[in-house]
């Protein structure tokens, strides 16, 4: 097998909005995350940091550098420590969102909530580092093991 690339995680997610303003509301303000412009010109989008690592951009139908544009998702996941979870469902909660969860899924927790565009945004406390060393270790296919929730 070939040398993986030695990427480090997801950089950036597009996703693609219908309706712009209800999509920042909901990013900026419901979610809570930090909303930001910096070295961007373009109109009808907005990005967001995701920690230190990644951003997030809502955008109307539009192509973007090399062709791209948002797409449809299922759902995608945010990582929080597994304290923080309960905290985020207060957030939701407060905010009139519906969430699904806290629920086990493995060895961490998660919670569910839609965006307006119908995208499933998942906050889960699985600790990917731990993953990634068991399946390159030849973890078996199936569930993912249940076991002590990530503290950090």
């Amino acid at each position: 097998m070939p040398d993986p690339p030695q990427v480090s995680g997801i950089s950036e997610l597009v996703l693609e909005v219908s309706d712009l303003e209800a999509s920042r509301r909901f990013y900026r303000d419901v979610l809570g995350l930090e909303e930001t412009l910096y070295g961007e010109g373009a109109e009808d989008r907005y990005w967001y940091l995701v920690a230190d690592s990644a951003r997030l951009g809502i955008w109307t139908e539009q192509v973007g550098l090399a062709g791209g544009r948002g797409g449809a998702h299922v759902h995608f996941a945010f990582h929080l420590p597994d304290r923080e979870i309960d905290r985020m469902l207060g957030r939701l909660s407060d905010a009139g969102a519906e969430v699904e969860g806290p629920i086990q899924l493995g060895p961490g927790r998660a919670v569910y909530v839609t965006d307006p565009d119908g995208n499933v945004v998942e906050f889960w406390s699985q600790d990917m580092r731990d993953y990634a060393e068991r399946a390159r270790a030849g973890g078996p296919p199936g569930t993912l093991p249940s076991g002590g929730a990530e503290t950090g």
